[in-house]
């Protein structure tokens, strides 16, 4: 007579079988999916493909991405798109995740009222701020400018793109830092301040933040994120300013300024 207990052991044995041909079946699918769905960024550097209702594919992508959102949805209740699966290819890394159905913030600036703008920022700053509360575990052994996992960074801003070389770093001194952020003149107006290290997104601007139909802001494009200084996410939501939307920056300084106790300079 069969017990519950090889019952039990048959169950789990075809459960794990049809998930692995699950999961089998969906990368042999890939390219088909890739090729057939809406092409939201297709070139050589970075394809982002709409393929369902509810999920895209986007890659290559960085490890620093993927620490990234996997660090920010388990640690924070920021809303960001929720990863369904990876897939590693010859390409590179591939993330399979949520497709925010909605409009950027870029799109529908210009139709809102001045309360409404102040509105949405407020918002955003509720996700900065929950961001901004994480900090590097001691694990780490102390960073400036890290991988969620205390590995190199990218930042486009710093001449590093998240599909190019190795990443810079990870920095432990914070003199180390400041010195690569000397050597560009972008950066010599904006102040060094707070220093203190948390968790960045390093790229808030108004494309990368999606109003969903439910009325909450997402934040997307985290390929930059990691432990950084956090005067680093106010250079960035200035330098990442184009198409220039200067109250856009205006409320973010006003804002940061509220939050740190200090006038906007």
């Amino acid at each position: 007579m069969t017990t519950a207990e090889d019952r039990g052991i048959r169950q789990g044995f075809w459960g794990t079988f049809l998930c692995t041909l699950v999961r089998r079946l969906e990368e042999w699918l890939l390219p088909i999916r890739m090729r057939l769905g809406r092409k939201i960024m297709y070139d050589e550097q970075r394809k982002i493909v709409q393929v369902s209702s509810r999920q895209l594919i986007k890659g290559p992508c960085s490890q620093q991405e993927l620490e990234a959102m996997q660090y920010a949805a388990s640690s924070t209740s920021v809303p960001l798109p929720r990863i369904h699966r990876t897939y590693q290819l010859r390409q590179g890394l591939f993330i399979a995740m949520d497709y925010i159905r909605g409009e950027s913030l870029e799109d529908l600036w210009a139709r809102l009222t001045d309360g409404e703008k102040r509105k949405a920022v407020a918002q955003v700053w509720d996700s900065v701020r929950q961001l901004h509360a994480c900090r590097p575990p001691s694990r780490l052994g102390g960073m400036t400018a890290a991988s969620v996992g205390g590995g190199p960074v990218r930042d486009g801003a710093l001449g590093v793109e998240d599909d190019g070389p190795a990443g810079l770093g990870p920095f432990v001194e914070s003199a180390d830092f400041v010195s690569v952020l000397d050597e560009r003149t972008d950066f010599a107006e904006f102040p060094r301040q707070p220093d203190q290290v948390a968790f960045v997104h390093a790229d808030i601007c108004p494309r990368n933040i999606i109003r969903a139909a439910d009325g909450k802001l997402y934040l997307i494009d985290w390929e930059f994120a990691g432990w950084w200084p956090l005067y680093w996410e106010r250079m960035k939501w200035h330098f990442a300013d184009f198409p220039p939307m200067p109250d856009f920056i205006r409320l973010m300084d006003e804002f940061s300024a509220e939050e740190s106790g200090k006038t906007v300079t």
